[in-house]
């Protein structure tokens, strides 16, 4: 039996419904529990099982039976994202994957294209994280078999119109041109780009290589990785299972698999350098990122530090750094601690502010000590107790449609994640206990092999000289070099969650 606690608004409103009912002689029962020690039994999702198929072309489906709307939808995930960009071409995945929409079919010019889809009430969308390209459907199940056919002309036979093409770069290199306006985008991308040092994850887009790419790069990009081995369909909606089998079948029956050579990548390291990095803007305030490599997703070590940071500082107000740097000690606007997910390299541990320019020096300290402490003391139960509660409770929205249930069951697969992965999670969470964050506190953060990057104005926080306390310091001057710009994936963006 689980006790919640109700939020301030339900407890209100329980107030005024009680005082409501006083006068036409309705108090609220005597044997009426007070809302707040109200106990329910927890809720234990049971999400509906997608059906596995994989097509004469070895397209694997999944597919999800949902008749409660005449919608149906799917979304196709192929290996071949940024990862596999050369390094003089960065951006080219994201760009191949935005034009198969953007630029028209062989049989279907761009504007073509966006009138069929007009006239079907339709979508399909296209777009590239690290780790791999979507594309995306979205009809009215009578239009299904239509929507299909152009969906699979997307996907199929891409014409990367050149029109189409110089206005996604132009885009693209506006944003390139803008890129040192905004100092969290520069922190986010200097920040990043120290700690992957080499790898595609710590690449950026530039001038050069935006302006490098041409169609025959993209036709090239597409032909060799866009295969049907590898790649996972989940479609979900109002159809009959064996029907939209037969029908995709019939649709992608053209598409070949072959073996696909992929590119060695530079690999990752897990011990970047320490070291802290300067860049100067004339500012009132100060980005600051402290963090380093951390551990892979998908796995226990994980699991047991996505609880520890978020008890340190991934919670918001609930958390300690932003109970002791925001609230008590009222030196950050924003601050906290975030780690995200990573499966083609390790995931990211980093602290994080948005202070005074003043107090940069004294955030960067209470940032390093908050973690210090978290790893020499431990949680409290209480701590524990809510941070798995808030957990559980967000687990839940994992399954809050057939289209997301079918959706993260392909992505499982492709991810090779162990069975069941998803569904087990809840358990696994739940063996967590104190002795496991404290140990993987103590293992897996390093403070002091922590990558440091400043964004802000020198003048106020004593410069260089300031910030050598913390290690060697680097400046960059942000306008003497091509840094290339933070120009997040469709999909997810850089420092957020994956998949």
């Amino acid at each position: 039996m689980i006790r919640r606690t109700l939020s301030p608004s339900v407890l209100l409103s329980s107030v005024l419904l009680s005082m409501l009912l006083i006068p036409f002689g309705l108090a609220q029962p005597e044997d009426w529990p007070a809302p707040d020690m109200l106990e329910f039994e927890r809720l234990e999702p049971t999400p509906p099982e997608p059906t596995r198929v994989e097509l004469d072309s070895g397209l694997v489906v999944y597919l999800l039976e949902d008749r409660t709307l005449p919608l149906v939808q799917g979304s196709l995930y192929v290996r071949a994202g940024g990862l596999f960009d050369p390094e003089d071409h960065t951006g080219l995945a994201s760009l191949t994957a935005t034009m198969l929409r953007e630029g028209g079919t062989e049989t279907r010019t761009p504007a073509e294209l966006d009138e069929a889809l007009e006239f079907l009430a339709a979508s399909v969308e296209s777009g590239a994280s690290t780790s791999f390209a979507s594309v995306s459907f979205s009809a009215l199940s009578e239009n299904t078999e239509d929507v299909i056919d152009i969906f699979h002309d997307v996907v199929l036979n891409p014409a990367f119109n050149e029109q189409r093409l110089e206005v996604a770069k132009g885009a693209l290199l506006e944003g390139i041109r803008r890129q040192n306006d905004n100092p969290v985008q520069i922190a986010q991308r200097e920040f990043l780009r120290r700690i992957a040092q080499g790898h595609p994850q710590g690449r950026f887009e530039t001038e050069a290589s935006i302006e490098a790419i041409s169609v025959a790069d993209m036709r090239d990009f597409h032909g060799r990785y866009f295969v049907p081995n590898g790649s996972y369909l989940a479609v979900s909606g109002d159809f009959e299972t064996e029907a939209m089998v037969a029908l995709l079948e019939d649709a992608f029956a053209d598409w070949q698999t072959r073996d696909v050579d992929y590119p060695e990548v530079t690999p990752f390291s897990l011990r970047p350098e320490p070291q802290v990095y300067l860049a100067p803007r004339e500012t009132a305030q100060s980005v600051i990122f402290v963090g380093h490599p951390a551990v892979y997703a998908y796995t226990p070590a994980y699991n047991r530090l996505d609880v520890a940071n978020g008890i340190l500082g991934g919670e918001g107000f609930s958390s300690r750094i932003t109970t002791e740097i925001r609230t008590r000690r009222g030196l950050a606007y924003s601050t906290g601690s975030a780690l995200t997910q990573g499966y083609d390299a390790p995931g990211i541990f980093f602290a994080y502010a948005l202070s005074r320019g003043d107090a940069t020096v004294e955030v960067i300290e209470a940032l390093l000590g908050e973690i210090r402490q978290l790893q020499a003391e431990g949680v409290s139960p209480a701590e524990l107790a809510r941070q798995q509660e808030t957990t559980l409770n967000r687990a839940v929205f994992r399954f809050v449609s057939t289209a997301a249930i079918v959706e993260r069951t392909a992505r499982a697969e492709m991810l090779n994640l162990p069975e069941n992965y998803y569904e087990n999670y809840v358990d696994t969470l739940q063996t967590i206990d104190l002795a496991a964050v404290q140990d993987v506190a103590q293992n897996e953060l390093r403070p002091e092999d922590a990558i440091i990057m400043v964004v802000g104005d020198p003048e106020l926080f004593g410069g260089r000289e300031a910030l050598a306390a913390f290690g060697e310091v680097t400046v960059i001057d942000l306008e003497a070099e091509d840094t290339g710009a933070f120009l997040p994936s469709q999909d997810t963006p850089r420092l957020g969650r994956q998949p």
